[in-house]
């Protein structure tokens, strides 16, 4: 019996039985002591940590079998030893007090019934009670097999440093117990933590859960993958940017920014440093330049005079938002700033003014200076000499996939996703047919917004229109919303598998739909833009589309079949997910796809 008077007691029955008492008991006493009252939001890292470590433990037990199945094979003698001291260590309230300084106090049933379910957990606790409503639901129920009551506690005494020294010495006996894992279920559960954090990341909506996320991330205990950690600083980004009552400009939001170590920053950079190659409008609405002697991309961003004020403070928190994407997961290139209201030139409507948005281009390599690097669009290179091998395409997929999963995690769309915006770099020697070439980099971000906002009406382009969703086009379209980009990063996926055009994709579909209309036999040669000359049926292409998204029968249509002939099941069913991704909410959060896809094609790129 415990010095609260809490008892997990265990019966004599063999080693396994044994641990699996004391596995129960630890799971209760992870919940007493993370829902004792009085610690006040100070507390609130040390509460997410406990949150983190049951969780963990539950895993454990499920993957090792302590319940149902449990291996022989096991030294389960030194197993119900780990878990004796993680026990005590968590219910022998004498021994808090006296190792920790921490004092915890039955809570009187008068201040009981006073007690507040929302004090019982953290923003963190709540988040993953509703989007892991199984670990609850398990940690329920192994807590009323253990059939043991307890009474609730509070904090009478609560030291941050010394609560900090409890989770220290909790999280070693928690990884005592995952050597005795195998690797494959040490890799399961890492990735199921890493999952369930970069949900909890998505749903959140305070700076302060973000930060706390991060420091969990940041210690020993959680290897999630880097890419969680900074989801959650661009998250935090986008929450720090919001404009409210009090607050005026993004550069005041950016001087708020409770962000660690780092200060927002918004830079204006100046015409008078910048040298063009030519003072007209670019063809695409993408450029490369010098900006002080260095090379950099530009993309323009043209609209409409009477909503200059608000899409430019969306522009602004773009530019700071796309400067601090420093992961290795965020492939695309690094914003440096933007150029002020027809600060490159001006558009010949004079109903609008443009903006631009300035990346830079640093990569090694022998570049004579100033000389300007190379940008090649992928829809440029399908009819190119040089075919990619499979591992290599499966790599690009995977960059693309991972980039816009952290987009959304972030709670941003980029509306934009079809292959012209998928760029890679030549510098020097390092190019695309000798393979060497730098990315690929995802760009198009001239109307990417928060997932939140009002969204921004995109121009009718044909050549662009493919690559919509069929919900998202036309005079019924509905706003955008996260599975559109995805419909979008499933257009361009089954591009990669197939190394070939949507276009002529289209074509081909719309081709075996009417054998006897006007669509050449011979595909034409992807160049990324079609040529002026040629007639192209546009309707066609898009009821095309819509014929391919009919059935998910892979038999009644050969051009999604053929991507696991091409590039292998796990694209084609990357493919599949993204093209029928469904949800109703424009502002879903739910990542459940994306992370999937993402999973898809780590197998695709060794």
């Amino acid at each position: 019996m415990s010095a609260c008077g809490l008892e997990f007691g265990a019966g004599a029955a063999g080693p396994i039985s044994l641990s699996l008492s004391i596995f129960r008991g630890c799971i209760q006493a992870f919940d007493i002591v993370q829902s004792a009252a009085n610690v006040g939001r100070e507390a609130d890292n040390f509460r997410c940590k406990l949150e983190v470590e049951q969780y963990k433990l539950i895993q454990w037990g499920q993957r090792i079998g302590i319940e149902d199945n449990p291996s022989q094979q096991l030294n389960w003698n030194l197993i119900t030893e780990i878990l004796k001291q993680l026990e005590t260590l968590l219910s022998d309230t004498q021994n808090i007090r006296r190792r920790y300084r921490l004092e915890l106090v039955p809570l009187g049933s008068n201040a009981l019934a006073q007690e507040s379910d929302s004090t019982s957990s953290t923003g963190f606790g709540k988040l993953l009670s509703k989007l892991r409503p199984d670990f609850r639901h398990a940690s329920s129920r192994i807590i009323q097999d253990n059939n043991s009551t307890a009474k609730k506690l509070r904090w009478a005494v609560f030291d941050k440093a010394k609560a900090a020294k409890l989770i220290e010495d909790i999280v070693y006996f928690n990884n005592c117990l995952y050597v005795h894992l195998d690797s494959l279920n040490q890799d399961f559960v890492k990735a199921a933590l890493g999952s369930v954090l970069r949900d909890i990341i998505s749903h959140s909506n305070a700076t302060s859960e973000l930060e706390v996320i991060k420091q969990l991330l940041g210690s020993t205990s959680v290897a999630a993958p880097a890419a969680v950690a900074s989801a959650a600083t661009l998250k935090q980004i986008r929450l720090v940017l919001k404009l409210g009552p009090d607050i005026n400009s993004i550069g005041e939001a950016a001087q708020r920014a409770p962000l660690g170590n780092f200060k927002l920053t918004l830079r204006h950079l100046k015409p008078a440093l910048l040298r063009r190659e030519t003072s007209k409008p670019p063809s695409t609405g993408r450029e490369l330049a010098l900006y002080k002697f260095h090379p950099v991309m530009i993309e323009w961003k043209i609209i409409d005079q009477e909503l200059d004020t608000e899409l430019k403070i969306r522009i602004d928190q773009l530019a700071i938002l796309l400067g601090h994407t420093d992961d290795v997961s965020f492939h695309s290139l690094k914003c440096i700033g933007i150029l002020p209201k027809d600060g490159g030139y001006a558009p010949e409507d004079h109903g609008f003014v443009c903006y631009g948005l300035v990346f830079e281009m640093a990569f090694p390599g022998d570049l004579p200076e100033p000389s300007l690097p190379r940008i090649q669009p992928i829809s440029t290179l399908y009819d190119d000499v040089r075919k990619p091998s499979l591992n290599e395409r499966g790599r690009v997929a995977l960059a693309l996939a991972e980039t816009v999963l952290q987009l959304h995690t972030a709670g941003w769309l980029h509306k934009g996703i079809r292959s012209e915006n998928v760029l890679f770099v030549g510098v020097g020697e390092n190019e695309w047919r000798k393979g060497s070439a730098f990315g690929p980099y995802l760009a198009g971000y001239e109307y990417s917004r928060p997932s939140t906002a009002q969204t921004e009406i995109t121009p009718a382009i044909p050549e662009q229109e493919i690559y919509l969703h069929p919900r998202g086009q036309g005079l019924a379209r509905e706003n955008f919303r996260t599975s559109f980009d995805l419909f979008a990063l499933g257009c361009v996926l089954l591009e990669i598998g197939l190394w070939s055009s949507l276009e002529d994709i289209l074509r081909q579909v719309a081709s075996k739909s009417n054998p006897f209309q006007e669509f050449s036999s011979h595909p034409k040669k992807s160049t990324g833009k079609s040529k002026a000359s040629e007639k192209i049926d546009w309707a066609s292409l898009r009821f095309a589309k819509l014929q391919l998204l009919q059935n998910e029968d892979l038999g009644k249509r050969s051009e999604l079949a053929d991507i696991a002939f091409h590039a292998g099941e796990a694209l084609q069913k990357a493919v599949l997910l993204c093209l029928y991704a469904k949800d109703d909410d424009p502002h879903d959060e739910d990542l459940c796809v994306q992370k999937e896809v993402v999973d898809l094609l780590r197998q695709t790129s060794f």
